[in-house]
């Protein structure tokens, strides 16, 4: 069949509906009508002269042959999100939507950063997701990430180093005077804990802390550094902070705590696709983040 015989947006259509499982899905989110997506599926298989679902009722089941469109056309609708996203944010003037991704403990740190860089680019619209997952830079769900740890290495990805990124054990001064400075690793189990679950154990320092430390010295748990940071904050023991939550706090009524564990050399890195190289958005936050993150960074050794 000849490029100009068949259209893409029917093929579009059929893949949407093979993603979603359901017609109703499809429908939805494409904003066609049941009939529409039927009629165009129907001239799509004719066409091929195969058929791509087995209609029941619980949905659409994809045959062999839809199920390799299924497997070919992932890559395609990426790729075409991507070209998208670089042509919508290709302008010689920073301004629409831009999309960041960063990790959930950052929200307290980024949001003065965006405030001021809004007030330098009002034609720029903010959305940020906070997750601790990694998002998609390769499908286009954001424009950029600002990360934490070892350096990016996937493929595709422009990775801009901007500031170290350290997390130091921490108590509050009213708990050192309740319980006593710990000094060496040897009176980990005479001390509280307040410490972090699920993967952020398995971090470099912390994950040597945990295989030392007694669980019934552990008082306080939690996957959010921002809620470790409170709960070092108010005394109940000593635990990791780092300077993402120092940086948004005046509380300086902390005392480190130096048992000579590993100390990763983590960096905060500002990341997104090598397809998002023309976008004046893109450039703005980078140079803009380049330029503002030392104020910050200085405030925390002071």
């Amino acid at each position: 069949m000849a490029m100009d015989e068949f259209s893409w947006d029917d093929l579009h259509i059929a893949y949407r509906v093979a993603e979603a499982g359901t017609l109703s899905a499809a429908a939805e989110r494409l904003g066609l009508n049941h009939s529409t997506l039927l009629r165009r599926i129907s001239r799509l298989e004719q066409q091929l002269g195969t058929r791509l679902f087995i209609r029941h009722q619980r949905g659409y089941q994809l045959t062999d042959a839809g199920q390799l469109m299924l497997e070919r056309m992932q890559p395609v609708a990426d790729e075409m999100v991507r070209l998208f996203n670089g042509l919508s944010t290709y302008e010689s003037t920073p301004s629409g939507t831009l999309r960041i991704s960063t990790v959930s403990d950052f929200s307290l740190f980024f949001a003065p950063l965006l405030h001021a860089f809004r007030e330098a680019y009002p034609q720029i619209r903010v959305h940020v997701v906070a997750t601790d997952e990694r998002t998609s830079l390769a499908s286009g769900d954001v424009h950029a990430a600002i990360r934490m740890g070892e350096q990016p290495t996937e493929p595709d990805l422009i990775a801009r180093k901007l500031m170290p990124s350290p997390m130091d054990l921490f108590a509050a001064q009213s708990y050192v005077e309740r319980y006593g400075l710990l000094r060496n690793m040897a009176d980990v189990n005479r001390h509280f804990w307040v410490l972090p679950s699920g993967r952020k154990r398995q971090i470099p320092g912390i994950r040597e802390l945990v295989d030392r430390i007694d669980p019934s010295r552990i008082v306080f748990e939690s996957n959010s550094f921002t809620d470790i940071f409170s709960a070092v904050s108010e005394g109940m023991g000593v635990g990791p902070v780092g300077f993402l939550q120092r940086a948004s706090s005046i509380n300086q009524d902390l005392v480190q705590i130096d048992l000579g564990l590993p100390t990763p050399q983590a960096f905060m890195w500002f990341v997104y696709h090598k397809d998002m190289r023309g976008s004046s958005r893109i450039r703005a936050l980078q140079n803009f983040m380049i330029e503002h993150l030392p104020g910050k960074l200085a405030g925390l050794t002071r």
